[in-house]
């Protein structure tokens, strides 16, 4: 099996997934998939809000089909906030482990 993109592992750090492999093969698959799809929502989402130009529906055959509205957030600017209130925005950083998971180029 071929480590591209990967660093030396060591067999402490692996685990075999023999009786997963079709799993694996099947996410390849599945992500591939979600790829192209996800790319092709995003064209045709774009295309959708352009036409409606501000409107809130969008109609075909006369009946409303998509609506659009603009909606209002409250988001924490961490570079304001840092560069403002250096020490509070110290005060609240935590460190967090975090799971990640890659597929790694198939052999």
């Amino acid at each position: 099996m071929s480590m591209k993109n990967s660093t030396t592992m060591s067999a402490a750090d692996s685990v075999a997934l023999d009786d997963l492999a079709h799993d694996v093969e099947l996410l390849r698959i599945v992500e591939d998939q979600l790829g192209r799809l996800n790319s092709l929502k995003r064209s045709l989402r774009g295309r959708l809000k352009s036409r409606l130009e501000g409107h809130e529906f969008g109609t075909v055959n006369g009946l409303p089909v998509v609506r659009s509205w603009t909606d209002s957030r409250i988001i924490v600017v961490i570079d304001w906030l840092r560069e403002r209130y250096p020490e509070q925005a110290e005060a609240c950083e935590d460190i967090r482990p975090v799971q990640k998971f890659e597929l790694l180029p198939a052999a």
